[in-house]
């Protein structure tokens, strides 16, 4: 590839395509479309503004608030996407489209559109193309060519940086806009939180053709609402205007920003270095810009990449719209962040974090980006304060995790009370993040450092949580809520097992210290008391109440569930009807009606809790009682259903899940995407087609592909080592990419110690 050079791979199996445009769909586009890194988070809004446009650019742990009443979150930042653009005096907004398509490629990032547009006295193709840059997290490029077809026509164009243009409330102040040469600069900074953000951009246009120059551009200063750059050119046949912008932004709280000296402002230190690095990024060129960034995409796909042979291609392309996802919301760059329930796709749940982190995206980032994985655990560690606060507050000991978390000093950031006051199963859910992570990565240097003292504080906390029955001689877990959400209970099953998991783990845990690092569990011992707590954790332990299987087989999701009067859900299951439209809380909360899988939730985290015939018993119960509101409830049950050996019924619910962000229900993704749904389907066929799991110390492969598919081929790691998969329906192989042996290996047919650098296995 030369230098410079826009490479054009072949769209076959990538390709996220809208053939028709309607604008009173535009929001569920403009999150699925999303363009990001991590670090920024980019609406795939249309250049032009129609009614029903969300803009929004959001940045990873810029949180703020206006007002104490208000929850904290993720402020939209200024917008440099959006165009001005007339056609003859006729506005791009209100015209018409012929031969429309709007393409994502997730396997470059690229997103473009393409149409013709016509006036009285023109007909011009349109191409508008975006980026965001995945090498270097702070860049983003927008490209527009009009190329006039039949007759001449006059385009006035104005692009640039728009403070105005956002949806919600308006976080920041003190706007300030700066023209330095051809450096466009915006300014602002968040009203509660401080933080300065600072975002450039460098413009061009060209028009090619006969008489080929470059426009002038009259740069316009709006009054603390931007800096727009605004050109004007009448267009003849097979002439083309090209367009060109690339952009930066960054923040006073980036982790790659140095503090200046004292009594050095901050905002003016970072304004000068932004404008010396945009116009390095200028100087580099908008083609070779994105040409980076899809080299850092190739490099993604070549590890992260799931490939199916299946007939329809739609499988194929809703795992990857899954990857490339999971891919643009994670903040891996700064472990003070974490994922938020809708990525940076979109306002929904303010930016905020919840359990869905360590229970369905947690996973995909251990089995592939292990040193991501540690990330993201890594800022649980730095919410430690926090949690001990939210403890304290609340009359417990230990870490209690907020149900919602955003920056770090926040104890809770909760928009719901209701939740924040029972629903406390994130704290074990942290727990089991730390130790699955452990499981599958080996990473003892994290669990020394970190993750021991996470099991530890959380283990405190549920031993201050647990009440005792002097009645029932046990301890008991009272007015709590677990993942179903629709009821508030005792002893709820997903959080009493959980609780107890939390508790076995950090005494084991402790215990190993002890035998084998003695210098690290004194430390230990010293900072957290930890000798002293041992064996109060063995003993909570001991008599909590683990709710167990009734004589029917059902194992009780709390003390009153299943008492309660059932009712018809086929219309709410089929969809035809909402149920939140005939029954309100309070009286969802006297029918056997779960919101989502909630006692499937604990089998798919303690899959050996119970033996087989007791867990497709309670599957077939609970999904029969459950509407699976929740993005998260048909992945859990696509899982569960490969773990029973029912195929048809795991497929199924996949595609579903799929369906959830892709399917036609077209108000589905109007706040964002559903950020735990997508990891949840990489947990589908790698963990449950593929049937890739850590048993102990062993790697455990048990393929049970969908009948309409053929192959299915990734990559994991495992301890360290990167290792192939490769799964049909007659077999499957593993190979060791590095090293010269794979790990014990536990399949269908038994145990494999050390079995070479490659092991085939057919049925």
């Amino acid at each position: 590839m030369m230098k410079g050079e826009t490479p054009r791979e072949p769209l076959e199996g990538w390709k996220l395509t809208e053939k028709v445009f309607d604008a009173r769909y535009a929001r569920k586009y403009e999150s699925i479309f999303c363009q990001g890194n991590g670090y920024m988070g980019v609406r795939a809004a249309t250049e032009e503004t129609y009614p029903s446009t969300r803009r929004g650019t959001l940045i990873a742990g810029t949180f703020d608030r206006i007002e104490e009443k208000h929850s904290t979150e993720l402020p939209v930042s200024a917008d440099v996407m959006a165009v001005d653009i007339t056609l003859d005096g006729a506005a791009l907004s209100q015209s018409s489209f012929e031969s429309y398509e709007r393409v994502l490629n997730l396997q470059n990032g690229l997103l473009t559109r393409r149409f013709l547009w016509r006036s009285a006295n023109a007909c011009l193709s349109a191409t508008f193309e975006r980026f965001v840059s995945l090498k270097d997290r702070h860049v983003l490029g927008q490209r527009i060519t009009l190329h006039m077809l039949e007759g001449s026509g006059t385009i006035n164009i104005e692009t640039g940086i728009s403070g105005s243009n956002r949806p919600g409330i308006v976080h920041f102040q003190n706007a300030e806009t700066l023209v330095d040469g051809t450096v466009l600069q915006y300014a602002e900074t968040t009203v509660e939180s401080g933080i300065d953000f600072v975002t450039s951009a460098i413009i061009s246009a060209h028009v090619l053709g006969v008489d080929t120059h470059k426009l002038t551009a009259l740069s316009r200063v709006l009054e603390g609402e931007g800096v727009m750059n605004a050109y004007s050119v009448t267009l003849r046949a097979n002439e083309t205007l090209v367009v060109e912008k690339l952009a930066r932004i960054a923040t006073t709280r980036d982790n790659d920003f140095d503090a200046p000296p004292e009594g050095h402002s901050f905002r003016y230190a970072l304004m000068d270095r932004e404008c010396v690095l945009m116009t390095s990024l200028w100087a580099t060129g908008f083609n070779e810009a994105l040409a980076a960034s899809i080299r850092q995409w190739a490099r993604i796909w070549e590890t992260r990449d799931v490939q199916i042979t299946e007939a329809t291609g739609f499988d194929q392309l809703a795992l990857r719209f899954a990857v490339y996802h999971l891919t643009i919301m994670a903040p891996l760059h700064d472990s003070r962040m974490n994922i938020a329930a809708k990525g940076l796709t979109g306002p929904g749940y303010l930016g905020h974090t919840f359990w869905d982190t360590e229970t369905y995206i947690l996973p995909y980032f251990v089995w592939c980006d292990p040193k991501g994985a540690r990330s993201l655990l890594h800022n649980r560690y730095l919410f430690m304060d926090a949690a001990h606060r939210k403890a304290q507050e609340n009359g417990y000991e230990g870490a209690m995790y907020p149900w919602q978390t955003a920056w770090l000093s926040d104890t809770d950031t909760s928009v719901n009370p209701r939740m924040s006051a029972c629903e406390h199963h994130i704290t074990a859910d942290v727990a089991y993040g730390v130790q699955y992570y452990y499981q599958v990565t080996g990473d003892l240097d994290f669990m020394l450092r970190f993750g021991c003292e996470i099991l530890f504080e959380t283990a405190k906390f549920w031993c201050s949580r647990l009440q005792y029955s002097t009645q029932n001689k046990r301890y008991e877990l009272l007015h709590i809520m677990g993942p179903d959400e629709y009821h508030i209970s005792d002893n709820n099953a997903y959080t009493n097992y959980l609780a107890y998991w939390n508790l076995r783990c950090a005494t084991e845990w402790a215990k190993e210290l002890c035998a084998h690092y003695p210098k690290d569990y004194a430390v230990l011992c010293q900072r957290l008391g930890v000798d002293a707590q041992v064996s109060v954790w063995e003993e909570r332990a001991a008599a909590l109440y683990l709710p167990q299987v009734n004589q029917a087989g059902i194992l009780p999701q709390d003390d009153t569930f299943l008492s309660l009067p059932q009712i018809d859900l086929a219309p709410y299951k089929q969809g035809t009807r909402s149920i939140r439209a005939d029954y309100d809380k309070s009286a969802l909360l006297k029918l056997q009606v779960a919101k989502q899988a909630d006692v499937a939730a604990l089998f798919l985290l303690l899959e050996d809790l119970f033996p087989m015939d007791v867990k497709k018993r309670n599957i077939y119960y609970y999904e029969e009682h459950c509407v699976h509101e929740s993005s998260l409830s048909l992945c859990t049950y696509s899982l569960l259903a490969s773990d029973i050996d029912e195929q048809d019924s795991a497929y199924a619910f996949y595609q579903k899940a799929c369906r959830i962000d892709l399917g036609n229900k077209m108000d589905s993704s109007d706040e964002g995407i559903h950020a735990a749904s997508l990891g949840g389907i990489w947990q589908c066929v790698v963990l449950g087609f593929i049937g890739v799991r850590a048993r102990n110390d062993m790697l455990c492969i048990c393929p049970k592909l969908p009948a309409r598919w053929k192959r299915v081929t990734t990559r994991i790691f495992w301890q360290g080592q990167p290792l192939t998969i490769s799964a049909e329906q007659t077999g499957f192989c593993v190979k060791a990419l590095e090293g010269d042996t794979l790990p014990k290996l536990l399949t269908p047919s038994g145990l494999h110690e050390a079995p070479g650098v490659s092991y085939r296995e057919t049925y």
